[in-house]
């Protein structure tokens, strides 16, 4: 019998082709979200060189254009323009560049912070796992909000080293509970222990045996976080203690178009289709690589 004919066809080609055949092999929905995604990273990335104006550019004439409208100084402004005459489409890019950014940077501090205190508590146990436990178990019944503003309330707006690092704490503790059990899983059935005797120190154990084996649950977890990162992000700046002028982020947008809603309603309607569809988006690829990546589940094959 051959044994290779009988491998799952994905193993036997390279990690870009894989990457491809799974997209084709995935839902229209997936493809979709996904797709949205990439033009939205896009966007994030090469905002400053393809946004037609400078987002910042005020002209007091053009205020309160629609979409599609042309200036008085012959512009043309695809999404509108605000109550201050800055052309919409040129804020938006700006906007998703800045949201992205602090949604990225955070998620993956999260992710880092609350992985290495989940081995951590899994290493020493004791009185160590259980502070941490408390720890985890005082994150998981605060609203993460009201830790955000008091913070920001004591320390102050307009750092945006200290917004990003806030922002990333959202979600810690599920890193810290998934890395903490199932690294006690993986002492349990004994590799890790195995390894040790074969003289592999502690870093060595943690780093390249049990974190690969939970590298799927923690991708997993960051594709559902991403999501919650950047509603919380753009929340804070919709009440004004998040990203402050003159930069600009989606929630911001949302915020200045409130007021405009019955007579330009694209002001808030684009932010606002913005952040559903790109967290919406996130929401679906999360929950497509939960079924992919979790050998229990049969729905994603």
């Amino acid at each position: 019998m051959d044994f290779a004919a009988t491998r799952d066809p994905f193993e036997r080609r390279s990690a870009a082709q894989a990457a491809i055949a799974y997209f084709i092999a995935s839902p229209t929905i997936v493809k979709l979200a996904i797709l949205w995604l990439a033009m939205i990273l896009f966007i994030a990335v090469t905002a400053r060189w393809i946004m037609p104006y400078d987002y910042q550019q005020t002209a007091l004439l053009s205020r309160l254009l629609p979409p599609g409208a042309t200036g008085p100084s012959g512009d043309f402004h695809l999404l509108g323009t605000d109550h201050l005459g800055r052309d919409l489409l040129s804020r938006l890019f700006s906007s998703i560049q800045l949201t992205m950014l602090v949604a990225v940077f955070g998620t993956f501090f999260g992710a880092v912070v609350g992985s290495c205190i989940g081995f951590v508590a899994a290493r020493f146990r004791g009185w160590v796992d259980d502070i941490i436990m408390v720890l985890v178990d005082f994150q998981a019944s605060m609203p993460f909000v009201i830790i955000a503003l008091s913070v920001i309330a004591v320390m102050g707006t307009g750092n945006m080293l200290l917004f990003i690092l806030l922002v990333g704490f959202q979600g810690w503790e599920r890193y810290a509970r998934i890395c903490r059990g199932m690294t006690l899983s993986a002492v349990n059935h004994g590799y890790a222990a195995a390894i040790r005797l074969l003289g592999a120190g502690t870093l060595r154990v943690y780093l390249r045996h049990i974190l690969p084996n939970i590298l799927a649950a923690l991708v997993v977890q960051v594709s559902i976080n991403f999501p919650e990162t950047v509603i919380l992000e753009t929340s804070m700046s919709f009440l004004g203690v998040g990203i402050q002028p003159p930069n600009t982020s989606l929630g911001n947008l949302l915020s200045y178009g409130r007021d405009y809603l019955l007579n330009a309603w694209w002001i808030a309607g684009v932010p606002g289709c913005a952040i559903f569809f790109t967290t919406l988006s996130m929401s679906i690829i999360g929950d497509w690589l939960r079924d992919v990546l979790d050998p229990t589940t049969n729905s994603g094959t």
